[in-house]
């Protein structure tokens, strides 16, 4: 029986340690009466809490106090160290490998990225790690400096283990990312593995903390490859979770309709993502239609989402058919997430919707087909995609990871 309560005392004082750090991330600057009222503790637990904090050289007093009007006297608020800690994350996709290291604020510090062809699993491995020990040479930062590492792939990926149970479109099937990484590189801290849609979700989390902290809910639709909608859920435990899987680009469309890359038939994916845009203009083009994106596309090469936007801002008509096509069916699947689960933000990232025509005509569609006595009025927030928010997102997954794990 002492053991027992022993056992409990401990895994009470490690998640109040967790709590009062994750109050302080995503809150801070605040104070410690502040901390103590959200959380429901007491002011000595959380004095005990935020000095072992400090003593752990992660958080600070603020230099300049503010006014307690209760106590009229003045308390200094405390807030992260961004330099306390530095996280790398990592975006592997076949065709590409992206690296990102951040600080534990998760302000970038360095990015790369490698677009070498690659379909072999192990030869990406190989080039993701090479990356890696460039990225710390260029920051002069060592293993032991590396409070954490995220790693994110496209396909169905069992976070808790750290594997890729299937990425159908590579033919990659149970592969052991945080084993096989450790093994390459060394590293004995602790790797995060992800979707590369989630962590996304996780990156908007971190990013936008002051905005998304009174947020119940947000969903992340995702269009690139692959099309993906993770939803995340803010909780009591002060910053929420990823729930599921938001693999929504495997959503039947068209019973029996085109085949997918996950051997069914008429999902999502198939008619509206990069890769089945990009076949359905590549086969205009061998038809001997699309004419604008014809003067932009170099001959026998397939066009890239840049060269198809750009031919339906000149008004390729073809181009404009094709895009509109993908864009409705994108809206019907979001009108369908809205009806299902209500979020209060629709974060929408993809090259597609870099043009202001398909934003607005997306809203027309989901605004169209909305169950009006469940709507919500869900915000839109349209996402400026680049090269390095996957990488940046699993970093942001491996700081998340360490604050919900912290232990002194």
């Amino acid at each position: 029986m002492q053991f027992l309560q022993s056992n409990i005392t401990s895994r009470v004082k490690a998640l109040n340690q967790s709590s009062v750090l994750k109050m302080i991330y995503f809150y801070g600057p605040i104070k410690r009466s502040d901390i103590a009222e959200q959380l429901g503790l007491t002011m000595p637990t959380i004095t005990t809490n935020v000095n072992s904090l400090i003593g752990a050289g992660l958080v600070q007093e603020e230099q300049n106090p503010c006014p307690d009007s209760n106590r009229g006297r003045k308390a200094r608020p405390v807030d992260i160290i961004p330099d306390a800690q530095h996280y790398v994350g990592i975006e592997m996709r076949g065709s590409r490998r992206v690296i990102c290291v951040q600080n534990f604020r998760g302000q970038i510090l360095y990015t790369a990225k490698d677009d070498t062809p690659c379909r072999d699993y192990e030869k990406n491995m190989e080039l993701s790690c090479a990356m890696l020990h460039e990225a710390l040479e260029h920051c002069r930062l060592t293993l032991e400096d590396v409070a954490g590492i995220g790693f994110c792939t496209p396909g169905l990926v069992n976070g808790q283990e750290g594997i890729l149970d299937t990425w159908p479109s590579y033919g990659w099937l149970n592969k052991n990312i945080r084993a096989d990484l450790a093994a390459l590189t060394g590293y004995t801290g602790p790797i995060s593995v992800e979707n590369n849609a989630c962590v996304r979700a996780y990156g908007a989390r971190l990013e936008q903390r002051k905005m998304l902290n009174e947020v119940p809910n947000f969903a992340y639709f995702f269009v690139s490859y692959g099309i993906a909608c993770p939803f995340f859920l803010n909780t009591a435990n002060v910053v929420g979770s990823v729930v599921g899987a938001g693999e929504v680009g495997h959503m039947i469309m068209e019973p029996n309709g085109l085949p997918c890359s996950c051997g069914n038939r008429g999902c999502l994916e198939a008619y509206a993502s990069n890769t089945a845009v990009i076949a359905q203009c590549s086969q205009a083009l061998a038809e001997g239609g699309a004419p604008i994106l014809r003067s932009l596309c170099p001959e026998g090469a397939d066009p890239t989402m840049e060269q198809i936007l750009s031919a339906q801002a000149s008004g390729d008509e073809v181009v404009c058919r094709i895009l509109d096509g993908a864009v409705y069916r994108i809206g019907i699947a979001i009108a369908n997430i809205i009806n299902f689960s209500c979020p209060r933000i629709m974060f929408v990232d993809g090259a597609l919707f870099g043009a202001v025509k398909n934003q607005e005509t997306l809203r027309e569609i989901v605004n169209r087909n909305l169950c009006n006595v469940i709507h919500t009025d869900t915000e839109f927030i349209f996402v400026r995609s680049h090269d390095f928010s996957g990488a940046a997102g699993a970093a942001s997954l491996a700081i998340y990871n360490s604050l919900d794990n912290y232990t002194e």
